[in-house]
């Protein structure tokens, strides 16, 4: 693949690119988002992948460039933050130059200009979280790789180095993009010390910061024990092998909407897919797109998928796709009408279009309210939920409305209860409410917090101020601090199926939320088949 750029193309993509910055300025994150994002807080202040400062398997080369971005900033959601709008707009231009590249210039400006709107896109570009850094490592391995398809050795190899690199950004990565990097030196390239020099490459710069995070997190036993219990934990059950094949599906249900979400009306170009492969054939640049897309989404499908923002890694080129598509086919309907200047004409207002209805999807919808009371047929609940968890709930608006639940739980307790004599309790699997932990433990640190379980998981309790690991406590009895006089649960509503504790006080919030205090004295308290009692 030789470089078709010329400065006119380094200039678009540096616009494009700047422009994607700026548009996610407004919308940034003012608080950390969800568990995932405080527990790459946390990490800043102490790295430990056992603690899950962060969680398995350890997000090394993030939580250095979070740190390095927090020296400068003092803010830790600001610091991620800040490394998300960068990503993204990076993202943006290495994927102009990419499209550029594989097709032509009309194609890399569709194909960067929607992806700087994609809702998704747009969404992780603003939290502090990593996916915009993977949308943006994964561009750079791609366009390596495509260079590599012209037999260039040099460049497989720089695709190694950049993967090893992208892995010690999310290790995953490297099982999800290596099969690409192997398509594109089986196609590409035809000398047999390509693939083993490669391996070498990409297994000494893997080690550079693999050895370093084992290190840091008390020796590779330590490590491959917190690793194993998560996924035994988290991502076992979700497995097509040991999990209900209901999962499967749920998860095929929950990657759909977030492409499409994602894509938004650039989603219908995939009914002219075969009409593009009868017409312009699929060749190697489309075989190795596909290598891109394939092993993520069977991955996400068959093993995990644990939030939309998955879908960045193989986004990238599912819209350098679907934007090649739909240039190619408006093109050809304006020259069949004689008239070639139309092409692109229509080509430039079909992507408007759908550059004006994804940037209007992410800036105005919201989710409704969660209604839990009103008796619904399941099918319909489940429409529901997707609806709020999946569709409307990575929206400008969206972020707003969580970032103000989390301030308001957050003033509340701070306001109301003193942390001298109170405890916080967090609940996990309580199916009307998140589990609040990780917030707690960020923007309450002055109280005991206790996470319990409660609903289908086997009984256990989670006290981060006593552990040294992420594991919780079995059996039912819970002690309490001995200077403790009430319990107070940050939880969004009450479980129904929990019998409320004798002398409850509910408190309304504003934001349709809850806080629940109940005065404690030396007598025990059962709650949720647990007993908790405090220490004389």
């Amino acid at each position: 693949m030789r470089d078709r750029a010329d400065r006119w193309d380094y200039l678009l993509a540096g616009a494009l690119g700047l422009l994607t910055v700026l548009s996610r300025l407004p919308y940034r994150a003012r608080m950390l988002y969800n568990w995932d994002a405080v527990q790459y807080a946390l990490a800043l202040r102490e790295y430990d992948v056992v603690k899950h400062q962060p969680h398995p398997p350890g997000y090394i080369l993030y939580v250095g460039l979070g740190r390095i971005a927090n020296a400068w900033l003092h803010d830790p959601t600001a610091a991620y933050v800040a490394l998300a709008v960068a990503f993204s707009g990076l993202t943006t231009l290495v994927v102009y130059l990419l499209a550029r590249a594989v097709y032509d210039r009309a194609t890399a400006l569709a194909a960067a200009s929607v992806l700087a709107v994609s809702p998704l896109f747009w969404f992780y570009g603003s939290v502090g979280l990593t996916y915009a850094g993977e949308a943006l490592f994964a561009s750079g391995v791609a366009y390596f790789a495509f260079r590599a398809l012209d037999g260039s050795e040099g460049d497989a190899w720089l695709a190694a180095a950049y993967l090893a690199l992208a892995a010690g950004m999310r290790q995953s990565l490297l099982l999800l993009l290596l099969p690409m990097w192997l398509v594109a030196c089986g196609l590409g390239i035809r000398r047999a010390r390509t693939v083993p020099i490669g391996l070498g490459i990409l297994g000494a710069l893997t080690l550079l910061w693999f050895v370093p995070m084992v290190t840091l997190t008390g020796g590779l036993g330590r490590y491959l024990t917190a690793s194993l219990r998560l996924a035994d934990s988290m991502v076992r059950p979700t497995t097509v092998i040991a999990g209900p094949f209901d999962t499967t599906l749920r998860m095929s249900r929950y990657l759909l909407e977030s492409v499409l979400v994602a894509l938004g009306p650039l989603a219908l170009a995939a009914l002219l897919l075969p009409w593009y492969v009868r017409r312009h054939g699929w060749g190697r640049r489309e075989w190795l797109l596909l290598a891109w897309i394939a092993p993520p989404v069977l991955v996400y499908t068959l093993v995990h998928f644990g939030q939309a923002g998955y879908v960045l890694t193989f986004l990238p080129a599912l819209v350098v796709l679907l934007a090649r598509v739909l240039v190619t086919a408006v093109t050809e309907a304006a020259a069949r009408t004689r008239r070639r200047v139309l092409g692109p004409a229509l080509t430039a207002t079909a992507v408007a279009v759908v550059v004006l209805v994804n940037g209007a999807f992410f800036v105005n919808a919201r989710p409704l309210p969660r209604d839990f009371d009103t008796p619904k047929p399941a099918w319909r609940l489940a429409a529901e939920h997707d609806a709020f968890d999946w569709i409307f709930s990575r929206t400008a608006a969206a972020l707003r409305g969580h970032e103000q639940v989390v301030a308001t739980f957050v003033g509340g307790i701070r306001g109301l209860f003193a942390p001298e004599d109170t405890v916080i309790i967090t609940e996990l699997g309580n199916a009307r409410s998140y589990p609040w932990l990780r917030h707690a433990m960020f923007y309450l640190p002055e109280y005991s917090i206790f996470e319990l379980r409660v609903g289908d998981l086997p009984h256990g309790h989670y006290a981060p101020q006593l552990a040294s690991e992420m594991v919780p406590s079995p059996g039912s009895d819970v002690r309490l601090p001995a200077r403790t006089r009430r319990i107070v649960w940050f939880v969004d509503h009450w479980a129904p199926s929990v019998a409320r504790p004798e002398g409850l006080v509910e408190i309304e919030l504003p934001y349709g939320r809850f806080l629940y205090m109940l005065p404690v004295d030396r007598r025990p308290i059962a709650y949720a088949g647990y007993t908790l009692v405090r220490d004389r």
